[in-house]
């Protein structure tokens, strides 16, 4: 029986995390001239924001980042679409916000990392289609075969995985108008707690925009390749946008698995606290084609050529579970053939 606020690193296959690493590589290819994300490839928007600890946070959530009540942390947030590829902005994907704090001391999730920096990734759907690695690395390995490649992954996906596939649809099926009026989860689960991994709970993360239930964007055919970019760009010359950043604990090991994040934590259990908001206050954003980077843009250029990883991170907030492990892997191995590649 699983225990709360527990991982099973022993459940890792190395060679799983070897074979994902490969595809990985193998898929990144440049874009525009530069050798692009394997994952994430392209931006919708890339802005600065302020995170500002919740003044009333509760006292068993003050660990890391969220230590001190009141405080700030300048940051760098970038919105994008979920492929390796640069697709239309229409196209049925998951959409990712990932939040870069700056200037944050303590002790890392790796040490020695030498980084300065607590990033937070989430996507705008609260679970991941693939419970595991093994199984996400046997989805990937078959969209990979020459040809029929995607035919297969949807057959195995039919046939043997329904669920999978039906959280695959759930999230191409999704209308999106703006990035700045979506919900978006953390998918995986964290640490939040002492450095020394006791004493404190498993947590899921969230991003709940205060302006929400945008319209319905026209067809997909009507839209702008880059209309998702141009949404940031107008909205945010008129106003601030403003996330509430929320902690859920977990409350049921079985329910609420560390292990599995095809598994939704259900909100009416364990209620999200919010902990922090997220201000993104007005300002200039390139609303034009993301599919080059803007050389006028230093935003842009630097965010671009930022590394955003769950790993990039305080001790008191260390990934976990088997996915989160396998990103470490992948992740390093991105930024290794990024750094080898055209530079940005």
């Amino acid at each position: 029986m699983p225990e709360l606020n527990r991982e099973y690193s022993e459940l890792d296959d190395l060679e799983v995390f070897q074979r994902m690493v490969e595809l990985t590589e193998a898929q990144m290819e440049p874009i525009c001239g530069h050798l692009r994300r394997g994952q994430h490839a392209k931006a919708t928007g890339c802005v600065r924001a302020t995170f500002r600890i919740a003044a009333n946070i509760p006292s068993n959530l003050q660990h890391g980042v969220f230590r001190e009540r009141g405080r700030s942390f300048d940051a760098i947030v970038r919105f994008s679409n979920s492929q390796g590829t640069f697709e239309p902005d229409g196209t049925g994907t998951a959409r990712g916000l990932a939040i870069k704090l700056l200037d944050v001391d303590g002790a890392r999730a790796i040490p020695d990392d030498g980084d300065t920096t607590q990033d937070f990734l989430m996507v705008d759907h609260p679970v991941f289609p693939f419970p595991d690695p093994k199984s996400y690395v046997e989805t990937i390995s078959r969209k990979n075969i020459p040809l029929v490649g995607n035919l297969a992954a949807l057959a195995h996906l039919a046939l043997l995985e329904p669920k999978e596939l039906r959280i695959l649809k759930d999230i191409k099926g999704k209308h999106v108008a703006s990035p700045l009026r979506i919900t978006y989860w953390s998918g995986a689960p964290f640490w939040l707690g002492p450095a020394s991994g006791t004493g404190g709970h498993a947590v899921k993360y969230s991003a709940v925009p205060r302006e929400n239930g945008s319209a319905v964007p026209a067809p997909p055919e009507d839209r702008p390749p880059d209309y998702l970019s141009q949404a940031l760009s107008r909205e945010l010359k008129k106003q601030e946008a403003v996330f509430d950043f929320k902690v859920q604990l977990q409350t049921d090991a079985e329910k609420m698995p560390v292990e599995d994040v095809s598994i939704e934590w259900d909100e009416n259990v364990s209620s999200p606290i919010a902990v922090a908001t997220l201000h993104i206050a007005q300002q200039r954003v390139d609303g034009s084609s993301t599919l080059a980077v803007d050389a006028s843009s230093a935003l842009a250029a630097q965010a671009e050529s930022m590394s955003f990883n769950p790993w990039h991170a305080l001790a008191e907030h260390r990934p976990m579970g088997g996915m989160n492990r396998l990103r470490r892997k992948v992740y390093q191995a991105s930024v290794a053939k990024r750094a080898t590649g055209c530079p940005i």
